[in-house]
C-alpha cells in the first residue's frame, strides 16, 4: 500500500516515469502472489493436476468436495450380497488411485478443507477426500503400500472403543499405528466409541458417544477430532444437534442419496465403492453422484 501511495503522489510530477513503476509494481505484484501461492501449495503437500488452472476456493458454508468412503480391501473371492458394499479388491483399488491421479485428483484433508473455510484459502484444482472406516488393522497397511507411494492421504474414522494400544496384528488398528500414520500426513477422525446406531441412544448415552469418541483421540493422539462419521450412516436432528454440541464441526454419512437431502455441515455425502467395480464405476460415480440409499 506505501508503494502505491508514492505511485500516486508521483503521478503528477512525472508520468511517464509513474506508469512504468506502476507496471513494474504490479508485474513485481503478481510474481510475488505466485511465489507464495506455489510456496503455499508446497508447504501443504499439494502439487499441481494435470491441467491445473489455479487453485480453488471453498465454500464457506458448506464444502462441495467429493468423499470416497471404503471399509475393507482384499480379494475375497466370490462376492456375497452379506459383505459385496463393504469391500473393494486390491486391483480395483490401485486402479482407483492410479485413476484419480491421471484425472488431476489431488487429496486433502478436513482439518486442511476447514482451514481454508475459515481463513479464505484454497486447495487443488481437483480436490477429493479418502475416507477409511471403522478403523481396520489392514488400513496400516494400505494407506502405507497403495496411498503413500502415491503422494496420497487418507482420512480414517475410528471409534475409538476398539483401538487397540498397541500393534498386535488384530483385527482393529492400534493408536500406535495411528500415531504414525498421523505422522505420515494422514488424519484420524471420529466414528463414535462404540459404533452404535445412535438415533435409538438416549440423550445422555448419545452425548458420551459423541464427547467420549473425541476426548480418546485428544488423549491418544493430542489433537481435536473436528468430524464425525455416523455409525451405518443412521442419522437425525436429534443426533446432528448432539453432533454439533459434542464440538464436531463436520459430519459424514454413508451415502449420496439425494432423497435425504442435499449437503450440510453435519450431513456431508460420500460415495461408496464397492466390490468388483472399476476406474469407469468410479467415473461415474464422481460425474453423476451415487442416489442409491446406504445399504447398512
Amino acid at each position: 500500500m506505501p508503494a502505491m501511495s508514492e505511485i500516486g503522489r508521483g503521478h503528477h510530477t512525472k508520468p511517464f516515469r509513474a506508469s512504468r513503476t506502476s507496471l513494474a509494481a504490479r508485474v513485481l505484484g503478481a510474481v510475488a502472489m505466485l511465489v507464495a501461492l506455489a510456496a503455499s501449495a508446497h508447504l501443504a503437500g499439494f502439487s499441481e493436476p494435470a491441467g491445473w488452472r489455479g487453485p480453488r476456493p471453498v465454500d464457506r458454508s458448506v464444502p462441495t468436495i467429493p468423499i470416497l468412503m471404503y471399509h475393507h480391501i482384499g480379494d475375497w473371492g466370490e462376492p456375497h450380497p452379506s459383505w459385496v458394499d463393504w469391500v473393494v479388491r486390491p486391483k480395483d483399488f490401485a486402479a482407483q488411485l492410479d485413476w484419480l491421479l491421471a484425472s488431476g485428483y489431488r487429496t486433502v484433508t478436513f482439518a486442511e478443507v476447514l482451514w481454508a473455510q475459515e481463513h479464505g484459502g484454497t486447495l487443488p484444482a481437483k480436490p477429493i477426500i479418502l475416507s477409511f472406516d471403522d478403523g481396520w488393522g489392514e488400513h496400516a497397511h494400505w494407506l502405507a503400500t497403495e496411498l503413500a507411494p502415491r503422494g496420497l492421504r487418507g482420512v480414517l474414522f475410528v471409534f475409538t472403543g476398539a483401538v487397540a494400544p498397541n500393534r498386535n496384528n488384530g483385527g482393529y488398528i492400534s493408536w500406535e499405528e495411528l500415531l504414525a500414520l498421523q505422522a505420515d500426513g494422514h488424519e484420524i477422525e471420529s466414528h463414535t466409541v462404540s459404533h452404535a446406531r445412535l438415533p435409538k441412544l438416549r440423550d445422555e448415552a448419545l452425548a458420551q458417544e459423541m464427547s467420549g469418541s473425541r476426548d480418546r483421540i485428544r488423549e491418544m493422539l493430542g489433537r481435536e477430532a473436528a468430524v464425525l462419521a455416523y455409525p451405518y450412516g443412521d442419522l437425525d436432528p436429534r443426533v446432528a444437534a448432539a453432533a454439533a454440541r459434542a464440538g464436531y464441526r463436520l459430519a459424514v454419512r454413508a451415502d449420496a442419496d439425494p432423497a435425504l437431502g442435499g449437503a450440510a455441515r453435519l450431513s456431508l455425502p460420500r460415495l461408496r465403492m464397492c466390490y468388483g467395480e472399476g476406474t469407469e464405476v468410479l467415473e461415474a460415480r464422481l460425474r453423476e453422484g451415487y442416489a442409491e440409499h446406504s445399504r447398512y
